[in-house]
């Protein structure tokens, strides 16, 4: 794809070039891309690595997800949820549940692209050594939070 991967387009000098229209592009294109995996496709698929690296970009600045190397097609159980034997997906973008029970399902695909979108708008890695022990989710809530 012409313009990279998101991850590498914001985290360069050529951030730049990603302005507010085309950010709220690419977000509104990878969440059609999400939309298609988790409703339109039987059985619907969890992607389980959703991250800025795996949203390629066109000439256009359109998204595309991407690397469906750890995605699984899920026969969800009762709960809507089917079991891992082990984690995949990469640090920063893991949701706690899944981490804490290995169960899986859309959801999991959710929080990780809501990781992409404050990554998207704060330009900031989802974690690093500016963060301490906490990432990129622990740090927006900290300072989203009124004080009293």
């Amino acid at each position: 794809m012409p313009n990279g991967s998101l991850g590498d387009l914001l985290h360069s000098s050529k951030s730049g070039l990603l302005d507010w229209p085309k950010r709220f592009k690419i977000a509104m294109d990878a969440a059609e891309g999400l939309s298609y995996l988790h409703h339109d496709c039987a059985p619907p698929i969890v992607h389980r690595d959703l991250k800025s690296n795996n949203i390629l970009l066109d000439g256009e600045f359109g998204a595309r997800v991407a690397d469906f190397g750890v995605a699984k097609a899920i026969d969800v159980d009762d709960k809507g949820t089917t079991s891992m034997s082990v984690i995949a997906g990469s640090c920063g973008y893991i949701a706690p549940e899944y981490a804490y029970t290995l169960q899986v399902n859309e959801k999991s695909d959710i929080y990780s692209f809501g990781v992409v979108i404050l990554e998207l708008v704060t330009g900031k890695l989802p974690v690093g050594p500016e963060y301490g022990e906490k990432d990129l989710v622990k740090w927006v809530c900290r300072y989203s939070r009124p004080e009293g």
